[in-house]
């Protein structure tokens, strides 16, 4: 065998292995988030067996539900709802729905349908703090508007439209356990809005690609970042992303 072929096993080799420490991410965060669950007495004792039975299984998922909405009531800031199973995302406070739309999914990772039903509900009956925010939003837009020198000019004023530029609405919300949540605008109307699409996901991708490598280098596990994808009115997006505090916390419904 010559030295061409050695660097070709080596390198194919190599590949394997990293590739192998990837597929086998999703079965190790499964193993992980049981091994805390089991650790965790009290909830082992107060989990009920019979939400496995078909009859009760949809039951327990909205109990959980209105268990997380319940302690997301507590908040005395602005906190967001994503129910999946009526397609809806919401932003509350103390418990009052002050903005509600209907999102679209577009993807949810497999990984959510082969989660025991007693990871579940650990994990959903809890408010997700959201651990970090990535967006092609604008946060806090500052609009500059000059004094009025007449009552006329204040006037003409108060019917101008909005001038503020609007960019591309994307949005990325990681959450603990690593779940990461992307908001996408429904409507993509022009190039600058396709542009900006592949720029975003370009550079989600390139982060993953970036942090598995890294992971594998320095023969660390890897993190699995469960995804669920929604599409959502632009307009909506900037209102939620804006609306929330630094530290938000966000209730899921599968």
């Amino acid at each position: 065998m010559n030295k061409k072929s050695v660097l070709f096993l080596i390198a194919g080799s190599i590949l394997t292995a990293f590739l192998l420490s990837v597929a086998l991410a999703p079965l190790t965060k499964l193993n992980r988030i049981q091994q805390l669950i089991l650790s965790n007495s009290e909830f082992i004792q107060q989990f009920d067996s019979t939400y496995y039975y078909p009859d009760l299984r949809m039951l327990s998922k909205e109990l959980a539900y209105k268990q997380a909405l319940l302690k997301l009531g507590a908040s005395d800031s602005i906190q967001m709802a994503l129910n999946l199973s009526d397609s809806s995302v919401m932003l509350s406070i103390k418990g009052v729905v002050i903005h509600q739309t209907k999102v679209q999914v577009l993807k949810k990772d497999k990984f959510f349908d082969k989660m025991p039903l007693e990871q579940e509900f650990s994990i959903f009956s809890n408010p997700l703090p959201i651990r970090k925010q990535v967006a092609t939003i604008i946060k806090e837009p500052v609009v500059i508007r000059h004094a009025p020198k007449d009552t006329i000019e204040a006037a003409m004023n108060a019917w101008q439209p909005d001038t503020l530029v609007q960019n591309p609405a994307f949005a990325i919300f990681t959450t603990a356990f690593d779940i990461q949540i992307i908001f996408e605008q429904d409507t993509n109307k022009n190039f600058q809005d396709y542009r900006k699409k592949f720029g975003f996901y370009f550079q989600w991708y390139a982060s993953k690609i970036k942090k598995s490598v890294l992971n594998f280098l320095r023969f660390k596990p890897q993190v699995y970042e469960p995804v669920i994808i929604i599409k959502i009115p632009a307009n909506d997006l900037r209102t939620i992303y804006r609306a929330l505090p630094a530290k938000p916390h966000l209730v899921v419904k599968l």
